[in-house]
Parts: C-alpha cells; sequence; structure tokens
C-alpha cells in the first residue's frame, strides 16, 4: 500500500515536470542563466508561446516524449501556409509568412528540444528526425556610391541630427556593425587615434575589435567635438541627450532613404553593403568573418553570390598568380 502512494506521488510530480509550458519556463531561465542576450531570449519565449498555442489548439499531448515528428511538421506547415496565425482576427497581426520565419521556429524548436534531451528529460529529439527548412538565396544588392551620397545629401551638415546621421551612416558603411552593437557602444569603446572601436556585447556575448577609415573618424569628431551635448557615457544621443536605441537608428536610416526617394533602404542593407564592398576591395573571407561577428562562414558565403564577372576580372588584375611569379 505504502509502495502505491510512493509510485502514484512520483507518478503526479512527473505530470507536473512533463507540462509543455512550464518545461519552456525552465529553458527560458536556462538561456537567461547561459547569458543569451535579452533579445534573444525574448525571440525564444515568444517563438515557444506561438507553438503551446498551436499544441493547446491542436490537442497536442503535455508529455513532451510524447510529441513527434508529425506534430512539429505540422505546426511548421501552419507557420509557413496561414498567413492568419495565433488566433488574430486580420492578417496585419502577423508578420508575412517565409522560408527564414518556418526556419527560425525549426531552429528554436530544435534548442529546445535538444535541451530536454541533454537535461534527460525526453529520450529522443523529434525535431531532428526532419530536414531542416531551405531557404531561397537571393543575391544581395550592395548600395551605388550614389545611393550613399544621396544618403548622406539628407544628413544637414550643420545641424546636431544632420552631423548625428552622417556619422551613423558612415560608420555603418565602414564597420559593418550590427545596428545593437553601435547603440551600445560607449566613449571609451572608441580609440579615436586609430578608429578602433571595441564591440563588447556582440552576438552571443562576444567581443571583436572593428575599425572605421579616416572620413568616418572625421565624420564623428565632428558630432562629438562640435555637437554632441550631455552627460552619458553613450556615443550616441537623442536630442534631449538621451541614449540612441536600436530601434531609432533602424527608423533614421528608413526615414532618410524615404527622403532620397531610395527604395529597399534597411539597416541591415549598410552591412551588406560594408561586406560587399570589403570583399571588392581585396578583403578576404576569413577577416570578414571576424569583422562581421558571425561564428561561421556560412552567412559570409552569402555575400560571395553578389560578385559578378567584373568584380572577378578586376580581383584577377592585381592578384593574376603568372604576373606574381614575373614581377
Amino acid at each position: 500500500m505504502e509502495n502505491q502512494v510512493v509510485d502514484r506521488l512520483t507518478n503526479e510530480n512527473l505530470v507536473a515536470v512533463d507540462s509543455l509550458k512550464e518545461l519552456t519556463r525552465g529553458y527560458i531561465l536556462n538561456c537567461r542563466c547561459e547569458g543569451k542576450s535579452p533579445k534573444t531570449v525574448k525571440f525564444y519565449h515568444d517563438n515557444l508561446n506561438h507553438f503551446l498555442w498551436y499544441a493547446k489548439q491542436q490537442g497536442y499531448p503535455e508529455n513532451p516524449n510524447r510529441i513527434s515528428p508529425n506534430h512539429i511538421r505540422a505546426f511548421l506547415t501552419y507557420v509557413g501556409s496561414e498567413p492568419v496565425r495565433w488566433g488574430a482576427t486580420s492578417t496585419t497581426a502577423c508578420r508575412p509568412t517565409s522560408q527564414i520565419t518556418v526556419r527560425h521556429y525549426y531552429r528554436v524548436l530544435f534548442t529546445f528540444f535538444k535541451w530536454l534531451k541533454e537535461e534527460e528529460i525526453i529520450s529522443d529529439n523529434p525535431v531532428a528526425h526532419l530536414k531542416t527548412p531551405k531557404i531561397e538565396q537571393k543575391v544581395i544588392q550592395a548600395l551605388s556610391r550614389k545611393d550613399v551620397e544621396a544618403l548622406l545629401n539628407k544628413c544637414p551638415a550643420k545641424t546636431m541630427l544632420g552631423v548625428r546621421n552622417r556619422a551613423i551612416i558612415l560608420m555603418l558603411l565602414d564597420s559593418g556593425m550590427r545596428v545593437s552593437e553601435l547603440s551600445n557602444l560607449r566613449l571609451t569603446d572608441l580609440d579615436r587615434d586609430t578608429g578602433a572601436i571595441m564591440i563588447k556585447h556582440g552576438k552571443g556575448n562576444k567581443q571583436r575589435i572593428v575599425r572605421i577609415g579616416s572620413t568616418s573618424q572625421k565624420a564623428l569628431w565632428r558630432y562629438l567635438t562640435l555637437y554632441r551635448r550631455g552627460d552619458s557615457d553613450r556615443l550616441f544621443l537623442t536630442k534631449t541627450s538621451k541614449p540612441l536605441q536600436a530601434e531609432a537608428i533602424e527608423l533614421i536610416v528608413r526615414r532618410l532613404g524615404k527622403k532620397a526617394n531610395l527604395s529597399g533602404i534597411h539597416i541591415h542593407r549598410l552591412r551588406h553593403t560594408f561586406a560587399i564592398n570589403y570583399l571588392r576591395n581585396g578583403g578576404d573571407i576569413f577577416s570578414l568573418k571576424y569583422l562581421l561577428g558571425h561564428s561561421s562562414l556560412t552567412m559570409v558565403q552569402n555575400y560571395l553570390a553578389s560578385l559578378d564577372a567584373e568584380d572577378a576580372a578586376k580581383c584577377h588584375s592585381r592578384v593574376s598568380p603568372v604576373d606574381r611569379l614575373f614581377d
């Protein structure tokens, strides 16, 4: 009788631990403990909550050991095919479905169930039985010199906002920094003599050093010396001397693009432009990987698709193996 009571209590505890909702809480806590950025933690939290919503709607089992590859496949199919999701009443409540969106959900679920397996809560990762969703490779278009000049022309030369925005555009184009990295820069992260910038909290909390050239250094000097006001140690400030947030910088770039009558101007395109021009000007993919803060060459190789025959011809003229033999 006593053993039966113990078994019953043990089973009840297992049921509580096996709740998908409770396990997602544990996983999010684990992400915070591992030092993942607040933005990354929120991304995982939101994606897993969407999965929990769908699982409840479809009557999925609460026990994660009973979640099968077919359950995951049905969810990913829903994400990729249903324009109105998560119980929304209009398409404006959801982002447009894309292959990238589906892959994001796949990766979040893969890491979640992988963690459950590592914690010995489940015996098998159901997501591991599915193929990674494919993404159509698109050629990344860099901004032309004319495009860059058009953007800079919309930054008034004798106003605080104009001078600040010019420095922001040039620094993004010259360093390849992520917008979050730029917004988090402190005055002490910059070496004004060399143009070296310490990125202390890159993706995955990795540190690296990037650089800006003399043109960008001059624009930044002009902002810091003649127009920047405030006691904050953050590099870029608002007109009220408060730290300029990443979302505000993204908005600034989009607005400048509209004022310049340029289409498709967004913060990531500046980073793309840096990467492509770095390669065109003779940079190698290994140093580019470091400067961009990528953990592998996979993402860097996407930029190679934007190089064309003319780029290859110019490169060959500089590095012709036979010509170099007889220099």
